[in-house]
């Protein structure tokens, strides 16, 4: 099984694309600045992950 991460995916293109590949075999990683606005992504095994890249702290 391949695996991707997919930024953006609370909204928009990333959400939609995180779901189109969930849907289609992959195992994703779901990454966005507001976890909370990815719940639904885990309906199809997507898993969130908190990121926002203009912080260094990470």
């Amino acid at each position: 099984m391949k695996t991707v991460l997919v930024t953006g995916a609370s909204s928009g293109i990333g959400k939609a694309t995180a779901t189109y590949l969930a849907q289609n075999g992959y195992n994703v990683y779901g990454a966005a600045r507001r976890v909370d606005k990815m719940e639904e992504l885990k309906l199809f095994g997507i898993k969130p992950v908190a990121l926002d890249i203009s912080k260094t702290e990470y």
